[in-house]
């Protein structure tokens, strides 16, 4: 199995991350929700460092990308990581690179005393949820997402 390279997001590769999200939001045939841009991705990323980005490469090209940020349990009273994406493009899938990811997140979490990693998985993304049970996660299906956008927000501070 060949190395994947997972790189730290440097700011002349924002324009790269851009353009994977975009990728991937194409992917999952949601590229209507993009709202993201250069200068919010640049904000996040390196101004309030709320967001940690990495590129996914193979012999120096980019094939993917990881996102992740910060979470904290009440229940565990310690930090955690929430993936907020993984992508790899079509052609380098099954190659063993999204397992060297959830490796190389773990060793961050053992590292930095973490006690867990969560993400979200669509429901229909069959490969996906073959590929994370197969990393012996647990899907906590007692569980509902539930989230508040901007205009929500707006109304409820307005009432």
């Amino acid at each position: 199995m060949q190395k994947l390279a997972i790189q730290s997001l440097k700011e002349e590769n924002l324009d790269t991350l851009i353009d994977l999200i975009k990728e991937f939001a194409l992917h999952e045939n949601m590229q209507n929700e993009i709202k993201c841009d250069k200068k919010k991705l640049y904000h996040s990323i390196f101004e309030t460092k709320i967001a940690k980005a990495f590129l996914l490469k193979e012999n120096d090209k980019n094939i993917g990308y990881m996102i992740y940020f910060y979470t904290f349990s009440s229940f565990l009273g310690s930090n955690g990581i929430h993936l907020e994406d993984i992508y790899l493009k079509e052609k380098y899938r099954n190659k063993g690179y999204g397992k060297q990811v959830f490796n190389f997140l773990a060793e961050i979490c053992q590292k930095e005393n973490l006690q867990r990693i969560e993400w979200f998985c669509l429901n229909n993304n069959k490969k996906g949820i073959k590929f994370y049970e197969s990393l012996s996660s647990i899907h906590l299906d007692q569980w509902r997402i539930y989230r508040l956008n901007k205009n929500q927000l707006d109304k409820i501070i307005k009432e």
